[in-house]
């Protein structure tokens, strides 16, 4: 989580896993006038004009608890050209799974499968926040380039043609690394 992100916690929905059955549970929630604004300030936004979420719970056999559901909002962004506004509806669906926080593994004990699914979101002092993972997948669904319809780069601010096709040509002799056996010595 990037320390941004740490501040998301302005929308804040905290539920104790304890509660959580292995029967599915749905909750229903939703920004107040001042949480949009305030996440809207930490997001970098213009503005959040809606920002709600229905999530399903579950206990899993496992003992992990999934969250899924479906996150909704209406968002101002600013063009990235013009600075212009940029209203933009998203909806995202998701889901993930809380476990007990384990000890964090030292260097030596870390495997890397990419197959392998995401490890579970950790359990903090018994509580998940359903306000936070729903700001969390509000970020990561904004567009980090948004434009204004209709709006272009200026040419000037293009890469040169003649240049490009000149660095992807001598791509195949550059050697980046050339210089690093010198400095074993």
């Amino acid at each position: 989580m990037t320390d941004h992100l740490s501040d998301i916690s302005v929308f804040s929905r905290e539920i104790e896993a304890a509660s959580v059955g292995p029967r599915a549970t749905e909750r229903q929630i939703e920004a107040t006038p001042a949480e949009r604004v305030a996440l809207a300030e930490v997001l970098e936004l213009q503005a959040i004009d809606r920002l709600v979420a229905t999530l399903r719970l579950k206990r899993l056999a496992s003992g992990l608890i999934e969250v899924s559901g479906e996150m909704e909002s209406e968002v101002v962004q600013t063009c990235v050209v013009t600075l212009e506004p940029v209203p933009a509806k998203i909806r995202e669906q998701f889901r993930l799974t809380f476990g007990d926080a384990e000890p964090e593994p030292t260097l030596g004990e870390i495997d890397v499968f990419f197959d392998d699914s995401d490890p579970p979101e950790p359990i903090i002092d018994g509580k998940i926040d359903l306000g936070v993972l729903v700001a969390e997948q509000l970020s990561l669904a904004l567009d980090p380039y948004p434009r204004k319809e209709g709006v272009e780069v200026a040419q000037e601010f293009l890469p040169n043609p003649a240049e490009v096709h000149e660095l992807e040509a001598s791509a195949g002799t550059r050697k980046p690394f050339a210089g690093l056996d010198k400095l074993k010595k």
